[in-house]
């Protein structure tokens, strides 16, 4: 399994929390093919945020890429926040408890 972390700076949490329940309410709300699981991790005191998305394979990851890359210009920087890395990591460990 793979993980991608895209962190962003700034933006506006409460818009990005109602935008995100709107496009969820209607499905998978255009997500990546392959995606299996994905979290939004906040930061409030340093206004920043991780979009932690995974994924089975590093090819699973990068044929996301261009879908991603669309999700960001579907919602303005103001709500989204700037980005400000990415990152692809192999889970080499996890845990459901």
């Amino acid at each position: 399994m793979f993980a991608r972390i895209a962190s962003f700076q700034g933006g506006d949490v409460d818009r990005l929390r109602e935008l995100n329940d709107q496009r969820m309410s209607g499905g998978n709300a255009g997500l990546p093919d392959g995606l299996r699981s994905a979290m939004v991790l906040q930061d409030a005191d340093n206004d920043r945020r991780l979009f932690v998305t995974f994924f089975d394979s590093r090819e699973a990851v990068d044929a996301a890429e261009q879908r991603f890359e669309e999700m960001g210009d579907e919602v303005p920087e103001e709500i989204r926040g700037r980005r400000t890395a990415v990152d692809v990591f192999e889970v080499v460990w996890s845990a459901d408890v």
